[in-house]
């Protein structure tokens, strides 16, 4: 069950570009306006179609954004950690959510209003020059998506995901179950779990546990990814 921290997290500004020009009164201003709530596996932060009038920031933990088909299936649309936020694309008019935020794991997020932060803008334009750069940055990274999801060989895509995933998170080891990696480039669990085992049979993964795939050899996993483009 979701309830509201007790403290104030300063995490939820200084730690992510939007904000890092901001004056350290100006984020205590905006901190103090926002929500801080803590999360449980399976908890929903929002659901689609809930009025889009916040800004969301992981302060710790991993949160999926999804959407579900009308008959049920599941699609991945990213997974947000530390720092990351959603939400900044309605900031210029979006009405409702366009996805649901699902916590998986223990998580904390902050929630800042909109208005809150067109205020702020109001005061330093600069903020809302960064928020349009952060909007083209996530358009670029959903074009990625896209050609990533044009790949029709099963090992080639996940190659390409294994190699977006890090770009994503600036990591070199990806931490998520075979389910999500399934939902996120709809190719079926066992056939991740089979083309993964291929991958490190030819050296460019590791595979520890059940959670973590840790690139070896990122020209491989492109060369793979990359013929079948």
């Amino acid at each position: 069950m979701a309830h509201q921290c007790s403290c104030c997290n300063q995490l939820c500004t200084s730690r992510i570009s939007l904000f890092e020009s901001l004056s350290f009164d100006e984020q205590k201003e905006l901190i103090s306006k926002a929500q801080h709530l803590d999360f449980q596996k399976g908890d929903t932060v929002f659901h689609e179609k809930d009025p889009a009038d916040k800004i969301m920031v992981i302060r710790y933990g991993k949160i999926k954004i999804n959407r579900y088909s009308l008959e049920g299936k599941e699609y991945v649309l990213d997974i947000l950690d530390e720092g990351d936020f959603y939400g900044e694309q309605n900031i210029f008019g979006g009405k409702t959510l366009e996805a649901n935020a699902v916590s998986m794991g223990e998580s904390g997020v902050c929630l800042i209003y909109l208005k809150d932060i067109q205020n702020m803008i109001l005061k330093r334009p600069e903020i809302g020059i960064k928020l349009l750069n952060v909007i083209g940055n996530k358009l670029s990274l959903a074009n990625e998506l896209v050609q990533l999801l044009s790949v029709n060989d099963a090992k080639a895509r996940i190659a390409g995901f294994i190699l977006f995933r890090s770009s994503r998170i600036n990591k070199d080891t990806i931490e998520l179950t075979r389910e999500d990696i399934a939902a996120y480039i709809n190719v079926r669990r066992e056939t991740i779990s089979r083309k993964m085992g291929e991958l490190r049979n030819d050296g460019a993964i590791a595979l520890e546990g059940n959670r973590k795939v840790r690139i070896l050899n990122k020209d491989l996993l492109r060369a793979i990814f990359e013929n079948d483009i």
